[in-house]
């Protein structure tokens, strides 16, 4: 089923480039379509901002990520450096930014949890998923994303500085 997805998305790009007068290799738009989870609206954002980076298109050029990716991956790295009251309003202020710019709350959820998982071990990364399943649910029946979206992160620092904390103090013994 992904294969019909990424075949259908490389056409549809294919089919853009072609009516603005671009050529586009086959094996770059596969590359875009996998990059972009075969999102198309990402991916066509991807491949303009290819256009703009380098034309004509060469198959081995950089695909540059959307600035929104870069900055949720930032505010996961400042959610996992630090632990306080501070740090929580500074993160407040990162996801209000990303909502402001019209980032879907579910987006932002699913790449802070995806961002945060890799800093996880095993046993931490089942409770992060399944305290982020029950926030995304909040999120889906409430009005106010912010209000899910940092509950998830408060929570997630407690539990992640109660992780380390507890490291530490095995190490010690």
């Amino acid at each position: 089923m992904a294969c019909t997805f990424s075949f259908q998305v490389c056409t549809v790009l294919s089919s853009v480039c072609r009516k603005e007068g671009l050529t586009l290799p086959g094996e770059l738009a596969k590359i875009i379509s996998e990059k972009s989870g075969r999102n198309l609206r990402k991916a066509l954002l991807m491949c303009e901002a290819c256009r703009v980076q380098q034309y004509p298109f060469a198959v081995d050029q950089d695909i540059p990520e959307t600035d929104w990716e870069v900055y949720l991956r930032e505010t996961a790295n400042a959610i996992v450096s630090q632990q306080s009251p501070q740090k929580l309003l500074e993160v407040r202020g990162r996801l209000y930014e990303l909502l402001t710019h019209c980032i879907p709350p579910e987006i932002i959820m699913k790449g802070l949890l995806s961002e945060l998982l890799s800093n996880c071990d095993g046993q931490l990364k089942a409770e992060v998923a399944q305290m982020a399943a029950y926030y995304e649910h909040r999120l889906q029946l409430g009005n106010k994303a912010i209000y899910h979206l940092e509950a998830f992160v408060a929570k997630f620092m407690a539990i992640y500085k109660k992780f380390m904390e507890d490291g530490l103090e095995a190490m010690m013994f």
